[in-house]
C-alpha cells in the first residue's frame, strides 16, 4: 500500500512561552471541508471578512435565481466553480489570518498523516532543544 505523504506547515506566536506547546498546522492543498461547507468552515476558522464575502456571494446567487436572470444549470456550475475556489485557497486564507494575528511559520512536516506530522515536528523541537 503507498501512503501519500501530505506537507503541513507549522505556525506558532514567537512571545507565547508555550508555543511549541499548542503550534498549529495547516495542511497543503485543497481542503474538502472549506469546499463542502464554506460558509461554516471559514465562521469556525474564524476568517470574518471571507465569512461575510462567501455570504455576500450566496445572498447574490439568491438574487440571480430568484430574478430568473440566470438558470438553475448556469448556477449550479457558478456554485461548484465557486466551491472548488474556495477549496484551493481556504488554507492559505487560515495562514494569512495566522500570520496578521502574531504566528510565524515555524516549521514545515511532511508525514502521512496529520498526527504524524506533529510527532515529526516535536521530535524535531525536542533534539534542537538545549539539554538542561
Amino acid at each position: 500500500m503507498v501512503s501519500r505523504m501530505k506537507i503541513y506547515t507549522v505556525h506558532s506566536k514567537p512571545e507565547d512561552r508555550g508555543a511549541q506547546h499548542n503550534p498549529v498546522f495547516v495542511k497543503e492543498g485543497f481542503n474538502f471541508i472549506a469546499a463542502a461547507l464554506p460558509l461554516l468552515w471559514m465562521l469556525y476558522k474564524r476568517l470574518w471578512v471571507p465569512a461575510v464575502l462567501i455570504l455576500l456571494f450566496n445572498l447574490s446567487f439568491l438574487w440571480f435565481m430568484k430574478g430568473s436572470i440566470l438558470s438553475h444549470t448556469s448556477l449550479s456550475a457558478l456554485d461548484l466553480a465557486f466551491r472548488v475556489l474556495v477549496g484551493f485557497h481556504a488554507n492559505d486564507w487560515l495562514r494569512t489570518y495566522l500570520r496578521k494575528n502574531g504566528y510565524i511559520m515555524a516549521d514545515i512536516s511532511a508525514a502521512d498523516s496529520l498526527l504524524r506530522a506533529e510527532q515529526r515536528y516535536l521530535e524535531r523541537y525536542l533534539a534542537a532543544a538545549p539539554a538542561k
